[in-house]
């Protein structure tokens, strides 16, 4: 019960009771401590001195008690004890930075549990290699070992281990999102059992995280946190890793006074382990060790190591090949689904662009008809004009010309042109002539066959001005360019500016009116404008004979435009292409 109570201690006092093994008993034996020869001792008072050494920061002294144990139990041919103690040096090296050396010890223990199908004991020692190889950059034998871990259903059944696994998953899968969650999980299990090494590990892992996403300030936190737990128990690896990691975030957050402290106290931490590790004394007692352990199993740990190697190339053979046939699988499967996603884009393109067709061919079509319709409403109202100034022309203006004529013969021969009534007679009957003749060139402007367009408007626009009437103005540019005027788009050019004019005096009550029309060789451009009272365009369009206007510009296929506010007269602008 004594020997018991004293591995207890020490176990707790190094964080080492997730790797003793449950089956391991205190034996009664004797050894001395500081050499390697055997005499009969209490290993209570061996056991003390660890503690004590290791209490102190003794670890020269303490590393000396723990070669002189397994020298011991391998004389009593104790493997059990042997291999214990083989575990607890790998957590001495780690301790003070000699993390290859832990890493050759850790192997070795390794070998020897999976010999003696100490389950557990296997687990535990692949979470110590896949830590200790992530520590070093070695992340391949890392994931190998945490992999190997997968196989067995100790991990799984035992609380601490299955816990020990989720943090080194953690620490190998950095950017999961799901980690600090995992991870803070771990942490408060191992604060639950007293663990702090557990605990130090899950604030390494954890701050690791936010670190890596550039959270620096949650990252110093937990870094703090975990310098002070190492702080207390003198880990100075950890000591020195957590200093230069707190470096880091105050340097990348910008407080460069803080980065300084971390720097000096990781420049510290780094001096001290360096005088520990390079220590001539321990490192001639580590060399007599190795030399002593590898002449004396040489042959079993080449067997055991080309066993291990064997067994590791057999494993990452099995598992390249299934990653090679999962590739090949995903990227053939990749490819089947790329090509049915492009058939059926091009499928949706050819159905699509067929529909566009169809839309435009539909517009063309409809378009085509708008146009028929308009040629043959404009054609008949063309005619219908002709017809009507032809029979005003032949028929009332000849009946009113012959009135007139005998008007005149009356009065010559009756000699009563001295009376008021005849003459206002005379006068009506020559007015009611020229309306005819008026009427008849609006509606059939003889003037735009013979003379042209330009003069046919000057024409309209002399007979437009009035006495009492607004003043027009008329501008025109560009009739120099070479080529003609299609009569049909003359003829319409001319009815837009009648249509334009004539509403202007009727409805614009307006004091002057400016017409302008310019000429390229591609366009003609018809401006009117009034400084009449304005217009809402959307409400009176049809009462001003605005949409008849809009289908001889859309019949020509050109652009109208209206600007018009209250009391702030009206601008036209009709563009029609000449080609």
């Amino acid at each position: 019960m004594k020997y018991c109570l004293h591995l207890v201690c020490f176990l707790v006092f190094f964080g080492l009771k997730l790797y003793a093994s449950p089956s391991i008993k205190e034996d009664s034996v004797k050894i001395k401590s500081d050499s390697f020869e055997v005499t009969l001792v209490d290993p209570v008072s061996l056991e003390k001195d660890i503690e004590t050494n290791i209490s102190n920061h003794d670890y020269q002294a303490a590393i000396n008690s723990v070669l002189t144990a397994i020298d011991y139990f391998k004389s009593e041919d104790n493997q059990t004890k042997v291999y214990y103690y083989r575990f607890v040096l790998s957590r001495l090296y780690l301790y003070i930075g000699l993390i290859q050396k832990s890493i050759n010890t850790l192997e070795y223990c390794h070998v020897y549990f999976k010999q003696e199908s100490r389950d557990l004991d296997v687990i535990r020692s692949q979470h110590a290699l896949a830590y200790a190889y992530k520590k070093i950059g070695n992340p391949d034998m890392a994931f190998y070992f945490l992999g190997q871990c997968d196989n067995g259903k100790a991990d799984r059944f035992n609380e601490f281990c299955r816990n020990e696994h989720i943090l080194m998953d953690a620490f190998l899968f950095l950017n999961r999102q799901s980690s600090p969650n995992a991870i803070n999980s771990v942490y408060q299990y191992a604060k639950s059992i007293g663990n702090n090494e557990l605990q130090i590990k899950s604030l390494e892992v954890l701050g690791e995280f936010y670190f890596q996403f550039s959270n620096y300030k949650r990252a110093e936190s937990v870094f703090k946190k975990a310098l002070d737990l190492a702080k207390s128990l003198n880990y100075f690896d950890y000591c020195k890793q957590f200093s230069f990691r707190l470096y880091e975030c105050s340097h990348n957050s910008g407080h460069y006074k803080q980065s300084s402290d971390n720097l000096l106290s990781f420049v510290k931490y780094n001096d001290t382990l360096n005088q520990i590790s390079n220590s001539e004394a321990l490192l001639k007692l580590i060399g007599k060790y190795e030399q002593k352990e590898f002449q004396t199993e040489k042959i079993d740990l080449e067997k055991n190591k080309r066993l291990f190697e064997l067994k590791s190339r057999r494993s990452n053979f099995t598992l390249y090949s299934l990653l090679f046939s999962i590739g090949a699988i995903l990227l053939a499967g990749y490819f089947v689904i790329l090509f049915y996603q492009q058939k059926l884009e091009t499928n949706n393109i050819i159905h699509n662009q067929s529909e566009q067709i169809n839309t435009q061919k539909i517009k063309e079509l409809e378009n085509n008809i708008q146009l028929q319709s308009m040629q043959s409403l404009i054609d008949g109202q063309e005619s219908e004009r002709e017809r009507i100034a032809q029979e005003l022309h032949d028929s009332l203006g000849g009946l009113l010309s012959t009135i007139k004529l005998r008007f005149d013969k009356l009065v010559h021969d009756q000699k009563i042109s001295e009376k008021e009534d005849f003459t206002k007679l005379h006068n009506l009957i020559d007015a009611a002539c020229g309306e005819v003749r008026s009427i008849s060139n609006d509606l059939k402007p003889g003037s735009l066959e013979k003379l042209g367009l330009l003069e046919a408007i000057k024409d309209l626009l002399n007979r437009y001005k009035l006495e009492q009437g607004p003043e027009i103005i008329f501008q025109y540019f560009g009739f120099n360019f070479p080529g003609t005027i299609d009569s049909n788009v003359a003829l319409n050019i001319y009815r837009v500016i009648q249509e334009l004019v004539n509403n202007a005096i009727k409805h614009a009550n307006c004091k002057e009116i400016f017409v302008q029309i310019s000429k390229t060789i591609n366009e003609m451009t018809i401006t009117v404008e009034d400084d009449g009272k304005g217009f809402d365009a959307e409400t009176v369009k049809k009462g001003m004979g605005l949409e008849n206007i809009r289908s001889r510009v859309n019949y020509l296929k050109g652009e109208f435009n209206i600007e018009s506010s209250d009391n702030q007269g009206t601008l036209f602008l009709v563009q029609i292409p000449l080609n």
